[in-house]
């Protein structure tokens, strides 16, 4: 049986959302400052995903 969730606690999608994009820039950010990945190569291969979703 399913637990109710104490409204509380829960999250808006709002936040839920921003939390997500803080999370992400942080990762870019520090991938980029490591020469891992530059932010250019990054949206090249985002460019590259979206299209292949947008085929499905």
């Amino acid at each position: 049986m399913a637990k109710k969730l104490d409204p509380k606690q829960t999250v808006d999608f709002k936040e839920l959302l921003m939390s997500e994009v803080i999370q992400s820039e942080a990762l870019i950010n520090l991938l980029d400052k490591k020469g891992i990945i530059s932010k250019q190569e990054l949206l090249a291969e985002m460019k590259i995903v979206q299209a292949s979703m947008k085929s499905q």
